[in-house]
C-alpha cells in the first residue's frame, strides 16, 4: 500500500517539493482506516458493533469528501485563476481530472447512505465548511506561488489517499474508477517548471504546507468520528 501511495521520485529539480509533499500528506492518517476496511475483507463473521462502524466510517469518508471536493469551482479551478501561466496545460488536466472524481464521489455518497449523527454534529458540519473555505482561500491566494503550490499538494495528496475511496468503492459493490489527474511524475515536472525564485518556492511550500495541513485535518476528524462509533 506505501509502495502504491508512494511512487518513486526521481532526484532532479521539483523532487524535494514532490517528496515533502508526499512526506507531510495525509498517508498517515488514512492508513489505519485502510488498515481497519481490509481487515474486515478477510473475516466472514465480525461483530454487529464492527458492522455498523465499518458502514458508519464509509459514508462519513463518502460524504465528508464530497462536501468538500465534490462540488465546483474547488481548489484546481481557483488556483487556475491565479496561478503562474506556465502552469495551464498541468491545470486543464488537473481540472479534468478532478471532473471524473467528482463523479466518482457523488456514486459513493449516493450508495453509502446518510451519515451517523453523532453528538455535536451541527459543530462538524460548520468545521468542515470552514475547511472548504480555507482550501478556496488558499487556491485563490494571489501571492505568486501559493496558487499553484496548494493545488500541485492537493493532487499529489489525492493520490494518497485514492487508494481509501477505492477500497470503500469496492466495499459498497461499486467498481472503482481510474485515476485522470496528473500523475506524481507529472506534478514533479511543473513544480520543477515553475522553480522561478526563493521568493516564489516559498510561496509554492506555504500553499502546499497549508493545502496538507486542511486535508490532514479532514481526515483527522473523519478518524476521530470512526473512534467514537467504535467506542459506541
Amino acid at each position: 500500500m506505501d509502495n502504491l501511495a508512494r511512487p518513486p521520485v526521481n532526484d532532479d529539480a521539483g523532487s524535494s517539493f514532490v517528496r515533502n509533499v508526499l512526506s507531510d500528506g495525509s498517508l498517515a492518517v488514512v492508513t489505519p482506516l485502510i488498515m481497519f476496511l481490509t481487515d474486515g475483507q478477510n473475516r466472514p463473521q465480525l461483530r454487529t458493533s464492527v458492522k455498523t462502524a465499518r458502514a458508519a466510517l464509509m459514508a462519513d469518508i463518502s460524504h465528508f469528501m464530497h462536501i468538500l471536493h465534490g462540488r465546483h469551482p474547488g481548489v484546481i479551478e481557483y488556483a487556475s485563476q491565479n496561478a503562474d501561466s506556465a502552469a495551464q496545460a498541468w491545470l486543464i488536466k488537473a481540472m479534468d481530472g478532478m471532473l471524473a472524481e467528482r463523479i466518482y464521489l457523488n456514486k459513493l455518497t449516493v450508495t453509502a447512505g446518510p451519515i451517523r449523527r453523532l453528538p455535536g454534529q451541527d459543530k462538524i458540519s460548520l468545521l468542515v465548511e470552514s475547511q472548504a473555505k480555507n482550501f478556496q482561500m488558499l487556491a485563490s491566494s494571489d501571492r505568486h506561488g501559493c496558487s499553484s503550490g496548494a493545488a500541485i499538494a492537493f493532487v499529489l495528496d489525492w493520490h494518497q489517499t485514492r487508494p481509501l475511496l477505492d477500497i470503500v468503492s469496492r466495499e459498497m459493490g461499486l467498481m472503482p474508477t481510474s485515476l485522470a489527474l496528473p500523475s506524481v511524475l507529472e506534478c514533479q515536472q511543473i513544480a520543477d517548471k515553475l522553480n522561478h525564485d526563493a521568493g516564489y518556492r516559498r510561496a509554492m511550500a506555504f500553499g502546499a504546507d497549508q493545502t496538507l495541513a486542511q486535508q490532514r485535518g479532514l481526515w483527522q476528524l473523519i478518524v476521530a468520528r470512526h473512534v467514537e462509533t467504535l467506542a459506541g
